[in-house]
């Protein structure tokens, strides 16, 4: 197998790597927008001690399950216009498409749902908030679904789209799990770190602005947001013009750095293990050398994590309460 080929598979694996990050930004931004996770979600709380809010809050379970719902069903789609043989350039974005409509409709259900709950705390449901915060949610998500599906796609077909050819009638690293089920585990993965990693960067700056630097969120201020911004009283649309600076790229380049890792470790492990450019059959040595690249940065990651939080804390000064 030619040499190019394997170029081609790297070049594939970086735009694997862009896509992951935009979509994975897109989506902390849209759980931005509608409350989806904490510490955001509890603005659910704010009625309760008195701080009647302009919030959308659509807090209604985890993004990893809800993300998985949207990505299935847009790859659900897709795949099934894919097999009737439309072009990937439209059955992708129909498949997104669809999976935003039931993106809106449990978005529409579930704030409405919350507030509803917060009418004994006199906690009023604005029209002009539903109804203005419905379409970012809509373009958000169906960016970050585009991506997910546009990822699921490439890697369900990378040896052809690399060049390589069928050997008896199988085409040599094509995934062996089919779109929807790739759509349905990368819907999972960009929800978890946009619930995990966005939360230390997604409105907590914004909400709690009268809380000190670096105190971290105790339970007994939950509810206690600020409410009003620069020009008036403050919606989830000012949190995630806030976020879309600093929160929403650093979520995309953690989720964009764990795919670029792990594919990157994966296709040296392959190269030394001289599995390519040949392609003829996996060898263990392969897979051994995969397992050993993928520790050595998961080691090397983890120092430099320590090195991070002490040096934080130390420019920074010390966490309240140490």
């Amino acid at each position: 197998m030619p040499i190019e080929a394997v170029a081609m598979l790297f070049a594939w694996m970086l735009v694997i790597v862009f896509l992951a990050l935009i979509a994975c930004m897109f989506e902390d931004l849209e759980s931005d927008t509608g409350s989806q996770s904490n510490p955001n979600s509890q603005v659910q709380l704010a009625a309760q001690v008195g701080q009647v809010h302009r919030f959308f809050n659509k807090a209604i379970s985890g993004e990893a399950p809800a993300y998985a719902m949207y990505c299935t069903t847009a790859g659900v789609i897709a795949y099934v216009l894919l097999l009737k043989e439309i072009h990937p350039i439209l059955a992708i974005p129909i498949g997104a498409a669809v999976g935003e409509v039931f993106h809106v409709i449990f978005a529409t259900t579930a704030h409405i749902g919350r507030t509803a709950g917060s009418k004994r705390f006199e906690q009023p449901l604005y029209l002009d908030v539903l109804y203005g915060h419905l379409l970012p949610i809509a373009t958000h998500g169906f960016m970050a679904v585009l991506c997910i599906v546009s990822i699921a796609y490439i890697q369900s077909n990378l040896g052809t789209l690399s060049g390589y050819l069928p050997v008896d009638g199988v085409t040599p690293l094509d995934h062996p799990f089919a779109l929807p089920m790739l759509a349905f585990i990368w819907g999972i993965t960009v929800g978890a770190i946009g619930s995990s990693t966005g939360d230390i960067h997604y409105g907590t700056e914004r909400e709690f602005q009268d809380r000190p630097f670096g105190e971290g969120k105790r339970v007994v201020y939950h509810g206690k947001i600020t409410r009003y911004a620069d020009c008036g009283i403050r919606t989830q649309k000012d949190i995630v013009g806030f976020c879309a600076k600093y929160g929403g790229p650093c979520t995309g380049m953690t989720f964009g750095t764990i795919i670029l890792f792990e594919n990157w470790r994966t296709l040296v492990g392959m190269m030394l293990g001289r599995f390519l450019p040949a392609a003829t059959g996996f060898s263990d040595i392969a897979a051994m050398l995969g397992i050993v690249i993928g520790l050595v940065i998961g080691i090397a990651l983890i120092f430099g994590n320590v090195a991070f939080v002490k040096w934080a804390r130390k420019r920074y000064g010390p966490f309240v309460g140490e």
